[in-house]
């Protein structure tokens, strides 16, 4: 997996390409950890491939951090199958996330 960081304007995005599992969901938590500004946090899953419980959890943290940074949350890009782990954990009903194509659903 590989995370890469581009912030601008208060607005911090996060694309992450690969697999986001037990292995490599830590990488990713240590970069959601280490963000301490932004007005928006946006998880950019165009490049991934695969998720696992452990990456519903980092997604799940990455919304608690913006949460307490008064920040605007969403995951963007996300293909079919990973949108179907949204939908089977009930996220898709508490997140903002986007399809690749289309807004799905948006939440509080």
């Amino acid at each position: 997996m590989t995370v890469t960081e581009n912030s601008e304007n208060g607005k911090v995005v996060l694309k992450v390409e690969g697999w986001l599992d037990n292995k490599s969901a830590p990488e990713l938590g240590t970069v959601i950890d280490g963000i301490t500004e932004a007005k928006e946090l946006v998880l950019d899953f165009d490049g991934l491939e695969y998720m696992s419980s452990a990456g519903v959890r980092q997604v799940v943290s990455a919304h608690r951090t913006a949460g307490t940074l008064n920040a605007s949350f969403s995951v963007i890009n996300v293909s079919t199958d990973v949108m179907s782990i949204f939908e089977m954990t009930g996220l898709n009903r508490k997140l903002s996330i986007q399809a690749k194509s289309s807004v799905i659903t948006s939440g509080t």
